[in-house]
């Protein structure tokens, strides 16, 4: 079952790569850097923010959407163009903390006066541990990192949840409100920190062979 599902993984990523690449070869062409996309990517993060803090659920996730477009392209476009390095990964991880920690505050502004607060502090603290106990294990000689709620993962709930927001409650959950993204970030808050724990606890083995 593992095998399997490393090769549909496998898979997925080469037509996710492939797509990434139809899309940013034009970009090349008339000289798009990376770091425009990359600080690109933030922007439309911070306006998906104020739109979630707003309480305008759709709209927030369309422009999270432009945001998640964002995400592989400059990547992309830094392999295409040769400019790859580590000072621009090291700029584009960094980005993306503050792109995700900005999406989140929108929603602890939006909930501020409820439960869902703790929730969405929850979902904002695995999202973070993810990726930090992915870097830190990785910087100690962890040679594979494994995980469920990676950024790609986390950003296509998000975008599910927020933009099926109003269609969903309006059709099938009218007698409650924000259901769907609610939802959403419930999954986020344990399956972020699920992920934390399970890359700690095998990072902590494989560190002490």
């Amino acid at each position: 079952m593992a095998y399997e599902e490393g090769g549909w993984r496998r898979k997925a990523q080469i037509g996710y790569y492939a797509l990434a690449e139809k899309v940013a070869t034009p970009l090349v062409r008339i000289g798009v850097t990376p770091d425009v996309l990359t600080v690109a990517g933030v922007v439309f993060s911070i306006g998906a923010g104020i739109l979630f803090a707003l309480g305008e659920i759709f709209w927030g996730g369309i422009v999270l959407w432009l945001s998640g477009i964002m995400d592989p392209l400059d990547g992309t476009v830094a392999r295409l163009t040769g400019k790859a390095s580590r000072s621009g990964a090291l700029f584009d991880s960094t980005m993306d903390r503050y792109a995700e920690f900005f999406i989140f505050f929108g929603f602890l502004v939006y909930f501020r006066s409820g439960w869902m607060f703790y929730v969405v502090m929850l979902a904002l603290m695995g999202s973070l541990m993810v990726s930090y106990v992915k870097a830190r294990g990785e910087s100690l000689g962890q040679k594979e990192v494994r995980g469920l709620m990676q950024r790609p993962e986390r950003l296509i709930l998000l975008m599910i949840g927020t933009i099926l927001n109003t269609p969903f409650n309006h059709f099938l959950f009218s007698d409650c409100d924000n259901c769907t993204v609610k939802g959403v970030l419930l999954i986020l808050a344990v399956l972020t920190n699920v992920t934390a724990i399970e890359r700690l606890v095998t990072g902590r083995r494989e560190l002490s062979k």
